[in-house]
């Protein structure tokens, strides 16, 4: 139960749209619970803090983490559409590239792979 309220809480920072003490939130909680249910969404949702605070590597590498860790978690499309953002703001289109082509193929019937379709247009 602990684990829940401390998970929510940082769910409510964050859609407060306080994303750097969101960011804290979650990777404390990660810290404190590194075997936990919620681990890959605390992932999800710290990469996503670490996006909005423009800490496009730390994102990357929390969003990468979760998909090692879960690659049928149902946040694993939004999390590789994610890391492209990244790559996008990091002026890494040929990495954005690859990681919509990958996201295609691995989550073909995913929301995530419409968008990378329509993206991967614009990328060219």
């Amino acid at each position: 139960p602990a684990e829940k309220r401390d998970f929510e809480a940082a769910l409510e920072i964050f859609r407060g749209g306080k994303f750097a003490e969101a960011g804290q939130a979650f990777a404390n909680f990660i810290k404190q619970n590194p075997r936990s249910g919620y681990l890959p969404s605390a992932r999800f949702w710290l990469g996503n803090a670490q996006y909005a605070t423009r800490d496009y590597k730390e994102a990357i590498a929390n969003f990468k983490a979760l998909l090692a860790a879960a690659p049928q978690h149902g946040r694993a499309p939004e999390a590789a559409l994610s890391i492209a953002n990244c790559q996008v703001e990091l002026k890494d289109a040929k990495g954005a590239r690859k990681t919509l082509e990958d996201l295609i193929k691995a989550y073909p019937q995913s929301e995530a792979a419409a968008a990378a379709k329509e993206r991967l247009a614009r990328l060219k």
